[in-house]
């Protein structure tokens, strides 16, 4: 009886001793190649946004992150991993971001990334996340990493407490729960104590030691492949670089691909998203703001993670489609002072690398749907972007930050009186 118990349980007790095995012994699995590490830099695989060993393996080579969100997604000729391909530029990038992430996101993804530092990165701002409620607990929980979790809390202990307490509290508000002890060490630090000897035990051997295992091993298996879309879009690329051609390219292109209806608005989103509905959006957006938000809390501790890293850091102020503004009544005066808002926050703590592309000179096909850069406006940062990345280190005299905690409080999430002299 027992033997033949042992033939039908046995082999399921093993396979599950050797996962705990695999997953809480000290081995280092070395299963991210730079075959991987090139995949997923275009995958925008939430388990590499979530992970930390390919990125991390990919700030070893020549890759310099672009972090932001669903824009990323936008992959025309024009987007910088097509240009980046086509022209041959010495630095590709490695494409951190999904639909739904934002600030507070990015904070915990870029503290996880252990090799950023004293290198480069690109982050992409989209005004639409500074709304008065913030980001959705949702959103926020589906996209939180345990792994990137338990980095922050052993990592309590260091850094700025200020920036440390408000993580920790944006925590405990957003109703995260990743286990009894990970909560009780939040709510240590969030009251300003130490984690204890035990909690940082647990966590430290059991909790992290396993996660690691397991993003080391299932990281980077069967990620999303966009290569092929990225080798099609580039082949549509002439062969020399000139910015005045590739302007008028991306305009037939556009002009082309939204031809469907007058917003410059892409034809298969519009189609998609838009169409049926298009008539409830005509002057939806007159009461639109983006001046009082507790994302701006959020985006401060991101800065707190670039500054810790010493990153120098390319910021971008992402268009927001014309033609949609108008068709939706939002005041202009929401982009100016959303705009006038976050490059005061940035310039006066010595972030002072920003590309603006909401307001330009010819906004025509800057944006590919209503919100989000496409053609024209990835072309503008393209131009940036060439020479930032010629050199993925970081220049010491440009990150040499002066952090300010006023920007984790509520008194600054709804100031709006600013000034852009910064």
């Amino acid at each position: 009886m027992k033997k033949k118990l042992w033939m039908i349980f046995g082999p399921v007790i093993v396979a599950i001793a050797a996962l705990l095995i695999l997953l809480w012994a000290p081995i280092n699995f070395k299963t991210v190649t730079p075959q991987k590490v090139r995949q997923a830099a275009t995958s925008l695989d939430v388990r590499v946004l979530k992970g930390e060993s390919v990125k991390n393996a990919a700030e070893k080579e020549n890759y310099i992150p672009i972090i932001g969100s669903s824009e990323l997604s936008r992959m025309d000729p024009f987007h910088p991993s097509s240009m980046a391909q086509k022209y041959h530029w010495k630095n590709k990038p490695f494409l951190q971001g999904n639909p739904g992430t934002a600030s507070l996101t990015q904070a915990m993804n870029v503290g996880g990334m252990t090799n950023l530092k004293g290198n480069k990165a690109v982050f992409i701002i989209s005004p639409q996340w500074f709304t008065k409620s913030g980001v959705p607990s949702d959103a926020f929980k589906y996209f939180l990493s345990p792994l990137q979790l338990t980095g922050f809390i052993l990592n309590s202990s260091n850094g700025d407490k200020a920036m440390n307490k408000y993580i920790a509290n944006r925590m405990l508000d957003l109703d995260v729960d990743k286990g009894p002890i990970e909560d009780g060490a939040l709510k240590r630090i969030s009251e300003g104590k130490e984690i204890t000897s035990f909690q940082r035990f647990y966590i430290k051997n059991f909790a992290r030691s396993s996660l690691q295992s397991q993003d080391d091993l299932f990281g980077s298996i069967s990620m999303n492949d966009h290569e092929k879309a990225i080798d099609r879009a580039a082949s549509q690329l002439p062969d020399k670089y000139d910015y005045k051609d590739l302007n008028k390219l991306a305009t037939k292109l556009a002009a082309k691909h939204s031809s469907d209806n007058d917003l410059q608005i892409g034809n298969s989103f519009y189609k998609k998203e838009l169409k049926k509905r298009i008539v409830r959006y005509k002057n939806a957006h007159r009461h639109v703001t983006y001046t009082h938000s507790p994302e701006y809390n959020d985006f401060q501790a991101l800065l707190y993670m670039f500054a810790q890293n010493k990153t120098e850091v390319m910021f971008v102020i992402q268009p927001v489609n014309p033609h949609w503004v108008k068709y939706t009544g939002m005041p202009m005066s929401t982009i100016t002072n959303f705009d006038t808002k976050i490059k005061y926050q940035l310039r006066s703590q010595g972030f002072n690398n920003i590309v603006d592309l909401s307001h330009v000179k010819n906004p025509n096909y800057i944006a590919e749907d209503t919100i989000h850069m496409g053609w024209r406006g990835w072309l503008m940062l393209d131009h940036h972007l060439k020479g930032f990345y010629k050199d993925k280190k970081a220049n010491p005299k440009d990150t040499q930050y002066k952090m300010d905690s006023y920007f984790l409080t509520d008194t600054w999430a709804n100031n709006t009186k600013f000034s852009n002299n910064k």
